[in-house]
């Protein structure tokens, strides 16, 4: 995952809704981000990965970012310098973050999907991905929470097996190349 990425569509969703914005919706507009992101050009916007909570699918280390409660200490702090939550807002405590890492067809998916869920409130776009018809691959995992798997969010797009193969294939690739990147980056 790449966490500059990150914080750069979550920054893009905020500055479109005066810089604050209830973060169970914005979870749920991300996760539809990545998956629309998958399903047009099988790449995901985020690199996050993903879990079926009683309130719908998130994006696992967004959530934990959010909640103050990320296992990579150095995410933690890169996002606490930019972002605070005051009771279920997220607050971007910047209008400065950069957008270089988004590109045009990302942006215009956050576009679409700000456009779409702008004036829903957070409960609908909870409804909307209970929806089987939008999120097939949500199980209600009941109190706790179930992983979702790539693969089960490609399946529900209507890849075929050896689609999907290719995909997590080249997906890993990608994973493994930003790891090193990243590495390099801090020596």
């Amino acid at each position: 995952m790449n966490i500059e990425k990150l914080v750069q569509a979550v920054s893009y969703l905020l500055k479109k809704n005066k810089y604050r914005l209830n973060y169970t919706k914005l979870i749920k507009i991300l996760y539809l981000a990545d998956r629309a992101s998958l399903d047009r050009i099988n790449r995901s916007m985020t690199g996050d990965t993903y879990a079926a909570l009683p309130n719908g699918p998130i994006l696992n280390e967004l959530y934990s970012l959010i909640r103050g409660k990320s296992r990579n200490r150095e995410h933690q702090c890169f996002w606490d310098g930019r972002f605070s939550t005051d009771g279920y807002d997220l607050v971007s405590l910047s209008d400065k973050i950069p957008e270089g890492k988004l590109s045009r067809f990302e942006k215009k998916v956050l576009d679409q999907l700000d456009t779409q869920f702008h004036a829903t409130s957070y409960d609908r776009v909870i409804d909307y991905v209970h929806n089987p018809k939008n999120c097939p691959e949500w199980r209600d995992p009941g109190t706790t929470s179930i992983p979702i798997s790539l693969s089960d969010i490609l399946s529900s797009l209507g890849r075929s097996s050896d689609e999907i193969e290719q995909i997590l294939h080249e997906e890993s690739t990608y994973a493994d190349e930003e790891r090193i990147l990243e590495s390099l980056a801090v020596l």
